[in-house]
């Protein structure tokens, strides 16, 4: 089963950005720090309302060169893409997660790496 990273998956909206940001909870795995936020309210449709939504934050401030910036959001990206289905506890459990993984490092790092921290800060949310 083909897994897609759905536009209605992505934050956008300014406040959700904000408030996500404030929140305390967070985990840190090199190279990604995770700031999340678990939302009780039971979604109305799942298929209106998806179980989680993430955002991808790379700051010009480790990265400089736009390209290894977006170099190091593709692999981000895949990374949480092939992974994803490690979120369907929420879904059960009838709530919905708000993600923002932050990339901190001033290389780019290999997928490897990165599919790996991407895991480790998944399962740490269980």
């Amino acid at each position: 089963m083909p897994q897609k990273l759905r536009k209605k998956n992505i934050i956008h909206l300014e406040n959700e950005v904000n408030s996500l940001l404030k929140s305390e909870l967070s985990r840190f795995h090199y190279p990604i720090k995770l700031i999340y936020q678990v939302d009780e309210r039971i979604p109305d449709g799942i298929e209106e309302n998806p179980h989680y939504k993430v955002i991808f934050i790379i700051p010009k401030r480790y990265l400089k060169k736009a390209y290894k910036r977006n170099l190091a959001k593709r692999r981000l990206r895949e990374a949480f893409r092939i992974n994803q289905n490690l979120l369907d506890h929420f879904r059960e459990s009838g709530k919905r997660i708000y993600l923002a993984f932050i990339y901190v490092s001033a290389e780019v790092v290999p997928f490897k790496q990165m599919e790996t921290a991407v895991v480790k800060l998944i399962t740490d949310l269980k």
